[in-house]
Formats: structure tokens, sequence, C-alpha cells
């Protein structure tokens, strides 16, 4: 039967060991529909570590194959990417009319809001990691183009990628709950190179997006300016308004949305350090360019999941 552990306020790890392979994915991770080979003998366990509206799940079973159908994607449920890290086994993941077959070392993706499957070998271990796409700083029209695509263990940073992961997992449980938030996002950074380096947003061919990566800065140096808009980006690189949403828009991205997700990972980052702890909440926000405390506060928890006063205190609750 399931049993679990927490072993601080904000995050949590819990292990189970069940013969029910669809009531455990379905109660404690996704829904999905199950089949196996003689389901009366399957065996499985799963160990989910919540921390931070992040989940990591260490998975080991046995053969069977597992449908995430359309009825299975329920209304409102919140858009997650799942990324997974083949440990044992061989798995292959199915969606958007491709299939990936992984190997130990290996790395795939898909997205949680669209139907897929998966085909596990016997003895099958993986690494996997289900975030908010909200999160990630790559444009959804270009993360479709790798969903259930391979990504080899030897090429690329994506044995960097891995072990990143096989650390996390190995580490998690025994260090301080601030450490762990911070490795938790660290590991969606991670993520969001080996998918721009993937998908080739590393802005080296074109014109626009060389200027892309200027305004980009650009924004960043200006953060804490509460007047930072469009038009001031638009002006400091002596073009038209029109232009500089033209070029966000190519890229899958907007002026506004961006300079909005820029002050939250700086407000997170602030809120987890140890130096910061007794400047206010309030004070954060302001501080990098949200011009009232009700609105960091709204925009923050809608973000993350939780307001910025049960984040600072869920990653200083050790």
């Amino acid at each position: 039967m399931p049993t679990g552990h927490t072993p601080s306020t904000g995050s949590s790890t819990t292990v189970h060991h069940i013969h029910d392979w669809q009531t455990l994915l379905t109660s404690t991770f996704m829904e999905f529909h199950v089949d196996a080979g003689e389901p009366a003998a399957f065996r499985g366990s799963m160990r989910t570590r919540r921390i931070g509206g992040i989940e990591f799940v260490a998975m080991s079973t046995e053969g069977h194959v597992a449908h995430r159908r359309p009825d299975s994607i329920q209304a409102g449920e919140r858009p997650d990417y799942l990324l997974c890290l083949q440990i044992e086994g061989v798995g292959e993941f199915t969606q958007s009319e491709r299939t990936a077959t992984v190997h130990p070392g290996d790395i795939t993706l898909f997205d949680t809001t669209a139907p897929a499957s998966v085909l596990s070998s016997d003895n099958y271990r993986s690494l996997c990691v289900k975030f908010p796409q909200r999160l990630l700083d790559v444009p959804r029209e270009r993360m479709s183009e790798l969903t259930a695509v391979r990504l080899a263990a030897t090429e690329g940073i994506t044995p960097a990628a891995g072990a990143v992961l096989r650390t996390f997992d190995h580490v998690a449980d025994n260090i301080p709950n601030r450490s762990r938030h911070l490795f938790a996002h660290n590991v969606i950074g991670i993520a969001s190179t080996l998918f721009q380096s993937q998908i080739h947003v590393a802005r080296l061919h074109r014109s626009s997006d060389i200027d892309l990566e200027q305004m980009q800065d650009y924004i960043d140096a200006q953060l804490s300016d509460p007047d930072l808009t469009p038009t001031r980006v638009a002006t400091a690189h002596f073009t038209s308004l029109r232009r500089v949403h033209t070029i966000f828009s190519t890229a899958g991205l907007t002026v506004a949305g961006w300079i909005h997700h820029r002050r939250l990972e700086q407000c997170r980052r602030d809120l987890l350090n140890p130096g910061m702890r007794s400047v206010p909440v309030s004070a954060i926000g302001l501080r990098w360019g949200f011009k009232t405390s009700s609105h960091f506060g709204k925009a923050f928890k809608a973000t993350f999941g939780v307001t910025p006063g049960e984040y600072r205190s869920q990653a200083c609750a050790d």
C-alpha cells in the first residue's frame, strides 16, 4: 500500500508500492489508461517529490502500455510538460504522430495537454520532471517540435541534463529546503537550455534573432523601472513599436509577457536569497518593477501557485 514521508514544509517526498498501476498513476500523477500482460501479477513503484509546483517522479515498473487519451485530460487541468530521463530498460513515447524510442541516458518530452502513449519494457526505470509550461522561457510553438523526440544520451547537452537530474534525485532529501527549491528551478533552467539547443533558439542566424537577444538584454537591465514598456524598448533600439512586436511575435513571445516573466523570475530568486530574508516581500516586488504589492502578489500566485510570502516560508522551513 502507499506510504509517505514528508521531510519539510513546502516540499514532500512520497513513495508508493502498488499493484494497480492505473490507480497509482491517476491518483498521484496524471490520468492514464493502462494495459499490462498479467494485471494481477503486475508490480511497480513510484516516488514523487513536489517542490514549489514542480514534481519529480522516479518510476520503476514491469512492461506495460499507458495511454493518455483525450477523455483523460480534464478541463481546467494545469498545462504541464513531462521530461523523462530513461535509467533502465526501453521506453516508447508517442505524441503528435511521432514516436521516440529511448534507451538509458536518453531524454524525451511530452505535453500533458495532448493525447500520448508510453510503452515500457520490463525492468523499466525513469526519472521524470513534471512542471508548468509557464515556467519555461521557450515558446510553446517551438516546444511542439520536440514532443516525442529522442534526445540522445551522447549528444549535445543531454548528458549534462541527465547528470543534473540524477544528482538531484540522489541528494534532494538531504539538503536544506531552500537549496532544494533552488535546485528544482535550476533543473528547469537546464531543461530550457536543452530545448533551446535542440530547436535552434540560440539566435545565431537571422538578424531578427540578434535583435531579439539585444532587446531582451535591454529589458533585463531595465526591469526595476515600473514604467518599462514596449514603446521604451522600441525607442531605445531606434525602431518602430510594430517591429518590436513583430520580432517578439516571431519567437512566439510578447514584449509585455517577457517583461512580466523576467520580473517574476528575479523576484523568485530574491525570495530564496538568505541575504534578503529581512527585506519585506512587498519591497522585493517593487524592486523589480511591480507598481503595487497587490499586483505583485496576484501575479506571483498566478504563476507559482502560492503567494510570495508562502513561497519564502516554504523555502526557509528548515
